[in-house]
């Protein structure tokens, strides 16, 4: 019975673990004069302006940028939120967290704009 326990328990962090380093690497690339948003891929975005581009920092991740004509979060562009213009209002932080301070978690913002509220979250 022990060594069931300890089989599943080795199991259950193995499966976190692995989970948790899928999320590590996300984010903004700015590369040979191009922009990229890399989470479980590596993708261009074609409508970024790289001279302007600016990956706004995070306590969790590089999830939210903006350059003179769009405010992008996990690489796709904010519709009705002007970049010179929007407030953070909030960071939403993941409630919970592995032990070792890695994973995915329902993290995102809520950004203002002309006086209307948007609450943007992560999806994995």
């Amino acid at each position: 019975m022990k060594k069931k326990l300890i089989i599943l328990a080795g199991m259950f962090i193995l499966s976190q673990f692995s989970f948790s380093l899928s999320c590590l690497f996300r984010g903004y690339i700015l590369e040979n004069d191009k922009v990229y948003y890399e989470s479980r891929e590596k993708i261009q975005l074609e409508a970024a302006d790289y001279k302007s581009f600016e990956i706004i920092s995070s306590v969790n991740y590089s999830l939210l940028a903006k350059d003179t004509n769009n405010v992008y979060y996990q690489g796709k562009i904010l519709e009705n939120i002007n970049p010179q213009t929007f407030k953070i209002i909030e960071e939403i932080k993941p409630a919970i967290r592995p032990v070792w301070g890695y994973g995915c978690g329902s993290s995102g913002y809520i950004l203002e704009d002309k006086g209307i509220r948007y609450e943007v979250k992560e999806v994995l």
